[in-house]
């Protein structure tokens, strides 16, 4: 089962099973827990580069996305499955961004 890519205070990462984290690199295929050392494939949204075009514009701590569903947003009570559009409307409503 693939792992998700989401965006946490501006770094791309992933969750293990084992409660790990691990940072990613753009595009990186694949998924190496340091801890339990699983192995899986990463699932990245098709607009990943926009993504991260959309946050950089952000604060440190508000460069945050995760895909719909997913448990982070839910454990911190934030939008999930945020489209480009909707991060950049966000940026501009809540932090004066572009």
């Amino acid at each position: 089962m693939p792992v998700q890519a989401y965006v946490n205070f501006g770094r791309w990462v992933a969750d293990c099973a084992c409660a790990s984290a691990e940072e990613l690199k753009p595009r990186q295929q694949l998924f190496h827990c340091s801890g339990c050392k699983q192995l899986a494939e990463i699932a990245w949204p098709p607009d990943a580069d926009e993504i991260g075009d959309a946050l950089s514009t952000r604060p440190l701590a508000n460069r945050n996305w995760s895909p719909a569903g997913h448990r982070q947003s839910h454990a911190c009570g934030v939008p999930d499955g945020q489209t480009v559009a909707e991060l950049k409307a966000e940026t501009a409503t809540y932090l004066g961004g572009k």
